[in-house]
């Protein structure tokens, strides 16, 4: 089997590679705290085995980079171990990947995103990148991919960081990242300080006011939800989920025509109704 990531491949390799593929796959994760029984790299490493799998599976439409291993993780910073970087950094560093990947002859991305709270700035930076370029980009985050699916593994009330549904994916994809003997009840919480204040890194849909609070405000210890009601079988129903759409995301967009080209014939076709009426 071809492999088609960048970081494992000659130049003679990739250039042979781009004759067929269209679409470049960021993984982007972070490191952050998980709780006492996942590993903080968790999130860089199931983006890129995600990333992995998808770009195997669509078998010469995609080339994959090597992860970004940092994210945007202030709210996890009380716990040690975590590492954050400012959105600026974030920003520039995506932006850089995309060049190199544009001045190669790519102009669709997918962004491979293994980490809620990249989903804070992500979407804003993106549509920016768009405007600008005229190049495609989509962000496949895999909890919003496979969201049947984390509906049916999710049991507590709470979930969402180190809990049953993340630990079922990763016991799957990377199960050295989970420290099996610390699987232990669910994450001890704390009260709200108002019910009407909510917030991590991005706002949720709940009713009340969106204000950015360390996980350390509410998890004793660093968790949302209860990783020992794991089922390895649900994390792999889960990454199925989302590989098989992902793949079929990506051979759309290298169908499709780029945003640019779409943008350009929208202008045109107002223009051209304006000029009617005119």
């Amino acid at each position: 089997m071809s492999d088609y990531r960048l970081h494992h491949m000659t130049w003679p390799q990739v250039r042979a590679a781009l004759t067929t593929a269209t679409v470049g796959v960021i993984p982007f994760g972070a490191t952050e705290q998980h709780g006492p029984a996942l590993k903080a790299g968790i999130d860089y490493r199931i983006a890129e085995r995600l990333a992995e799998e998808v770009v195997a599976a669509a078998d010469g439409t995609a080339l994959m980079t090597p992860p970004i291993p940092v994210g945007f993780s202030p709210h996890h910073m009380d716990f040690p171990g975590t590492l954050t970087a400012r959105v600026s950094t974030l920003c520039s560093l995506l932006e850089d990947y995309l060049a190199s990947l544009a001045r190669h002859g790519l102009e669709r991305f997918v962004i491979m995103n293994g980490h809620g709270g990249n989903l804070a700035f992500l979407p804003a930076f993106l549509t920016e990148y768009k405007q600008r370029t005229g190049h495609t980009v989509a962000v496949v985050h895999w909890s919003m991919m496979g969201r049947d699916v984390v509906v049916d593994i999710a049991q507590s009330e709470m979930y969402g960081h180190a809990c049953e549904v993340e630990t079922s994916l990763a016991l799957h994809l990377v199960p050295d990242v989970v420290v099996t003997e610390e699987l232990g009840g669910p994450a001890p919480l704390l009260p709200s300080a108002h019910e009407l204040l909510r917030g991590q890194a991005i706002p949720d849909r709940a009713v009340g006011g969106f204000t950015p609070r360390s996980l350390a405000e509410f998890s004793t210890n660093g968790a949302l939800g209860d990783p020992a009601k794991h089922d390895v079988e649900k994390g792999r129903k889960l990454f199925e989920a989302v590989r098989d759409r992902t793949v079929t995301l990506i051979r759309h967009l290298a169908e499709a025509p780029t945003a640019g080209a779409i943008s350009a014939e929208r202008a045109t076709a107002i223009s051209a109704d304006w000029g009617v009426r005119g």
